[in-house]
């Protein structure tokens, strides 16, 4: 049984970046890679690649996500996300069977980590904008509530404090006038 070739994620890498410049098509790459362009077209659907031309004028190039499409870009960090991770993996499995590891190589795959973060984080702010506004107006509303009580319950006190006594049932609440 013949060894399958997987690409690394350096050739994926290698591989979307030619692919999205046009310099190559799907079935070029296929054929480089020993992978189906079919193989080749999936991961760039799947992955979100901005692909330069369509090889095949019944296909259409992926759409570029929309730059204000949280769950678009969200799809494509947890795809880059995922790629360090492997990257991380295959760093470290390295580093024990050699008996060392590669520190700038670590470095750099956890300062991208970091970053993939980072801009999650950043584009989430929306979502959690909107939940603090949530939270705060909720607050405001309990604290507002608590202030017209004690002003109903102060009110009361004034009231029967003016009229030197109980406030006269027979009143009806509207007070002399």
């Amino acid at each position: 049984m013949p060894l399958r070739y997987v690409p690394s994620m350096r050739v994926s890498r290698r591989a979307r970046k030619v692919m999205e410049s046009g310099r190559i098509t799907p079935e070029d790459l296929a054929e480089l890679t020993g992978r189906s362009a079919k193989h080749w077209l999936n991961v760039a659907r799947v992955e979100g690649w901005r692909m330069a031309n369509a090889e095949r004028p019944d296909e259409k190039a992926p759409e570029p996500p929309a730059e204000t499409d949280p769950e678009a870009l969200e799809t494509r960090l947890l795809a880059l996300s995922d790629e360090l991770v492997s990257e991380l993996e295959v760093a470290v499995g390295e580093g024990r069977a050699s008996g060392s590891y590669d520190k700038g190589r670590i470095d750099a795959l956890s300062a991208m980590l970091r970053m993939v973060e980072k801009i999650g984080e950043m584009t989430r702010v929306p979502e959690r904008a909107a939940e603090r506004q949530k939270k705060s107006d909720e607050e405001l509303a309990a604290t507002l509530a608590l202030i017209d009580a004690r002003i109903v319950e102060l009110a009361c006190e004034l009231a029967a404090t003016m009229g030197c006594g109980e406030p006269d049932p027979t009143d009806g609440g509207e007070g002399a006038g």
